[in-house]
């Protein structure tokens, strides 16, 4: 690994959950409970991101903490949701989710998949359903300027987690059968992703500030 691809990998991109975690924090009386919702996830994140480029730094195989990391995300993205669209019928659902979900995600690591390998089967499930929330939130928006930062929100998870579906999917695969130069392409643009979603969310919050 390069100095400048280790610098970008390991420290930009981590770091640039910052950008929104510090609008929100500056605007947080002036932001919506989702967006309180979505600063908790992304410090959570954060201090996630900085364990996981620790563990790397010292060779230890920081896997582990994903398969930790989707069970929390999904829970933290659904909340955020179930906050955003205020439905006692969506409630029941996103509350299920929130409960079955991290317990399928110890059946996987204890049953299926080792915990120190990429949780090929819990990580594409995770963003289908995050895909699916975020999509039935566009459709149900309307076009007041209340729902813009919801719109920015939901366009992030969307961009991100339908880029990286199939990379999440196949992430074993290509560990096992790609170059190294391809692997190292395909995390690069994924990295690249994240920040993108992590850019959305801080124009999201800057929406929520100014719309008051």
């Amino acid at each position: 690994m390069t100095t400048l691809h280790k610098i970008y990998i390991s420290y930009i991109v981590p770091g640039s959950t910052l950008l929104p975690i510090g609008a929100a924090v500056a605007y947080y009386r002036q932001i919506a409970r989702p967006l309180h919702t979505l600063l908790a996830y992304l410090c959570i994140a954060f201090v996630i991101n900085v364990m996981g480029t620790v563990m790397a730094s010292y060779g230890k195989n920081n896997l582990p903490l994903l398969h930790f990391y989707t069970a929390f995300e999904l829970v933290a993205v659904l909340l955020y949701y179930k906050h955003a669209f205020a439905d006692r019928k969506l409630d029941k659902v996103f509350n299920t989710l929130m409960v079955g979900f991290p317990l399928l995600c110890v059946v996987n690591f204890t049953f299926f998949q080792s915990i120190y390998t990429f949780n090929t089967y819990t990580r594409p499930l995770e963003a289908l359903m995050i895909i699916m929330a975020s999509g039935l939130y566009l459709l149900r928006a309307d076009g007041s300027k209340e729902s813009v930062p919801g719109r920015w929100v939901a366009s992030g998870f969307l961009l991100y987690f339908c880029s990286a579906l199939f990379q999440f999917i196949f992430s074993n695969a290509l560990h096992h059968y790609a170059s190294k130069a391809v692997r190292s392409a395909l995390w690069d643009v994924h990295a690249t992703l994240v920040m993108i979603m992590y850019i959305i969310f801080f124009i999201a919050i800057r929406h929520a500030r100014l719309k008051r």
